[in-house]
């Protein structure tokens, strides 16, 4: 950690002058040279700094620090909404329609690594708060913005890591319409990601009945979203339900599903190859899935 950076944040905070903070924090990003994946903003590291030097001068005095707070996720710089969301979870209690409004905001931004913040920010009041703003996330999970909706499914994953025994039924709930999302960036981080790093594990049977009902259905993104669950490591553990699953829907002529299939079957076949080799001989005597057998095999 840069004590530079500190002993100009320092300063900054000790002349209540929050545009100079955030200068200071701009200074260690690229800015508007930002090029590809780049955001453009300071490291999380020098946000946390920033966001943890504010809290330590505010605590004690909460209305001031929600203000700040406010101000930093309404600032221009995209650093500054980078900050306000690591302090937003600390002030829900103060104001949480106000709070949340805030959210949803910056779930939107233009911004992807804001949108990141967003969402773990979604999650950490979600876990806190869970019967307080579950309505909210489902209206939020019907909202036009696509990036509204990724929030939803990120903080639906991070309500489920604290695995609390009642919550399982209701997160499925949540997401459920999500299934069918057609949105490329909802989808990524719902079946590969949410549902097989962190729903599967810590609500396996729930989370299997849920997977046998989309997997039943006719809907394109709903099936790609079951098969892509064994596409990652979640999935290893349940490679025998996978292997059931991806075999139903291998039969899918749709180049969306079965390409889904394909790349997901290869993938668990890599880490378990006992369990996946004997589906792939099957599929190669079967007309309506020898295709899917052959590119599965390509990926290997």
């Amino acid at each position: 950690m840069s004590t530079d950076l500190q002993t100009e944040l320092e300063n900054a905070l000790a002349a209540d002058d929050l545009d100079a903070l955030i200068a200071a924090l701009a200074k260690r990003g690229s800015g508007a040279l930002a090029v590809g994946a780049d955001p453009g903003t300071a490291k999380s590291a020098d946000i946390g700094l920033a966001a943890r030097l504010l809290l330590a001068k505010f605590k004690h005095q909460p209305a001031h620090l929600f203000d700040l707070t406010q101000q930093l996720l309404t600032h221009a710089d995209y650093n500054a909404p980078q900050v306000g969301l690591v302090l937003l979870p600390e002030m829900y209690d103060r104001k949480p329609n106000a709070a949340m409004r805030l959210l949803k905001n910056a779930s939107d931004s233009d911004n992807w690594v804001v949108r990141e913040y967003a969402g773990v920010c979604a999650g950490r009041i979600f876990n806190a708060h869970f019967d307080d703003i579950y309505d909210t996330m489902v209206d939020w999970s019907k909202h036009t913005s696509e990036n509204v909706r990724r929030a939803v499914v990120i903080a639906t994953m991070e309500a489920a890591k604290a695995n609390h025994p009642k919550r399982g039924a209701k997160l499925l709930k949540l997401i459920d319409p999500l299934m069918d999302d057609d949105s490329r960036y909802v989808r990524v981080n719902l079946g590969p990601f949410a549902i097989s790093l962190v729903l599967l594990k810590n609500y396996p049977e729930l989370t299997l009945k849920f997977l046998d009902k989309h997997a039943r259905r006719k809907n394109e993104s709903a099936r790609w979203n079951v098969a892509m669950v064994w596409s990652a490591v979640g999935g290893r553990k349940y490679a025998v339900e996978g292997v059931r699953l991806l075999h139903d829907l291998a039969s899918d002529e749709r180049r969306f599903v079965w390409r889904a299939v394909a790349s997901a079957a290869a993938k668990l076949g890599r880490a378990k190859p006992e369990v996946v080799k004997p589906l792939f001989k099957k599929w190669k005597a079967d007309p309506t899935r020898k295709h899917v057998a052959e590119v599965a095999e390509r990926y290997l």
